[in-house]
């Protein structure tokens, strides 16, 4: 008796397991279940992109900060290499005319002004001088 009531219902579980699951339309429940798979790894997905996103972002943020600083390094180095050149040229300069003007000073002062004048002074009376003799040679 005990096997006959077993046999039945597990042979009634059986059919009500069959009703349920062929009550149910199963396309409609591979489809649901797709969408919720796909809804799942979507959001991984996105989420996952976002994560990439902001590390790139941080990555850039971080080469920008990086590169800014690496020019504004070569730029001051520049500026000083230039000023430094500058300030090089200007006192070079500054050495040449002072030597030229000593030179000067040391020609000048080895000039005997009063022979200058006087020969100034001498060539002046000889221009006067030819000028009387070739006045007085038209002249008569």
């Amino acid at each position: 008796m005990k096997k006959i009531l077993g046999f039945v219902l597990v042979f009634t579980l059986l059919i009500g397991a069959g009703t349920i699951y062929a009550s149910g339309n199963p396309g409609q429940n591979l489809s649901q279940w797709y969408k919720n798979a796909f809804h799942k790894e979507s959001e991984k997905l996105g989420a996952a992109t976002a994560t990439g996103m902001i590390l790139v972002l941080k990555e850039v943020n971080v080469f920008v900060k990086e590169s800014k600083k690496s020019i504004d390094d070569a730029l001051a180095s520049f500026r000083d290499d230039k000023v430094k050149e500058a300030e090089s040229g200007i006192e070079k300069y500054q050495a040449d005319t002072i030597n030229s003007l000593n030179a000067t000073v040391n020609k000048l002062e080895n000039v005997n002004f009063n022979d200058y004048v006087d020969k100034q002074n001498i060539e002046a009376q000889i221009d006067q001088e030819f000028e009387k003799m070739v006045e007085d040679v038209f002249s008569e």
